[in-house]
């Protein structure tokens, strides 16, 4: 099957994009890896057809991004965090901010919706991954703004800690004094790892390192000794191809580095974090895709409406000029 889809990738001259938290099997076939923000950059270039293995929001910015090229996905994976980040929530949360007299632009992680990034778009914010939120989020602070930071809060308030101001979850007390208002969200992998786990490294293997992804429990990325996005978490393990560590993100990323980096590594948790949605795309559907696109019935092309695509694009295309 491996030797069919490389056949009919090249046949019709399709870039294969996947994630990193992808199965292995898809993952050592593609053209292109990388976390979101690596992702966005690669396939904002191509000029031919694209299959891009992870969730819908990926898809979505990958042809918001590049509109003239057909985007496709073996299946259209939907992100539990993207999902809680819910329009007329959103929309609500922004409704109360603006009652209650605050001046703030938003920032919307890339983990969102499309129709989430427009109406971002729409208000003059901007989009962020974990690799450039730090960035962006100053950016938008050095006006003099408020940040409302959506959807992803420990995210948000990991990012307030860093640079040493006050965060809050929108209905919090106090919340209106914040410089990061957070919208209710998290990442159902991320929110696995709890400071026990931590502690039991920590006290089994004195000197281990203990590595996590900023969509973590703020507690957890305290007790850290290095706290980064995907790449920036990979890029640290080939700096340390032999130190103990113990990382927190998700199962196959840190598999593959075991397996190709350093065996000396451990999984942050009592339970194995995959994500669900990231490993609902199997070697199969890819295969089955590329199959009916050879037959000239091609399905799961990605769609954006129009008036969403003009607004989500400016979101995206602010956090591209800033990175």
């Amino acid at each position: 099957m491996v030797d069919k889809v490389k056949e009919l990738l090249k046949k019709h001259n399709i870039t294969l994009a996947a994630h990193y938290y992808q199965k292995d099997d898809i993952f050592d076939i593609a053209d292109l890896t990388g976390d979101s923000l690596e992702l966005a950059k690669k396939t904002s270039a191509l000029k031919n057809p694209l299959i891009f293995c992870g969730v819908s929001f990926m898809g979505e910015s990958a042809k918001i991004l590049n509109p003239n090229i057909p985007v496709y996905m073996p299946r259209l994976a939907s992100c539990s965090m993207a999902r809680m980040a819910e329009v007329e929530k959103v929309k609500n949360n922004i409704k109360e901010l603006k009652e209650n007299g605050i001046d703030f632009i938003p920032i919307t992680y890339i983990n969102s919706s499309a129709a989430v990034k427009a109406i971002v778009g729409e208000l003059g914010g901007l989009t962020c991954t974990s690799s450039n939120a730090k960035k962006i989020v100053s950016h938008v602070l050095n006006q003099g703004k408020k940040v409302f930071f959506m959807p992803d809060k420990n995210l948000g308030q990991n990012v307030a800690k860093m640079l040493e101001v006050k965060s809050s979850v929108i209905g919090d007390e106090n919340w209106q004094s914040a410089d990061i208002i957070c919208y209710n969200g998290h990442c159902s992998v991320h929110q696995l790892f709890m400071p026990e786990h931590v502690e039991f490294y920590k006290e089994k293997y004195p000197g281990i390192k203990i590595v996590v992804h900023p969509e973590c429990a703020p507690e957890v990325c305290e007790m850290a000794d290095f706290v980064g996005s995907t790449s920036q978490i990979l890029n640290y393990v080939k700096e340390h191809p032999k130190d103990l560590m113990a990382i927190g993100t998700e199962y196959n990323f840190v598999h593959r580095m075991k397996r190709d980096i350093n065996p000396n590594i451990y999984i942050l948790s009592s339970t194995k974090p995959e994500c669900p949605s990231m490993n609902e795309t199997t070697i199969k559907e890819l295969h089955d895709l590329l199959v009916a696109i050879d037959k000239g019935r091609p399905y799961n092309e990605i769609k954006v409406d129009e008036t969403v695509k003009q607004n989500a694009l400016k979101a995206l295309q602010r956090m591209m000029e800033l990175s």
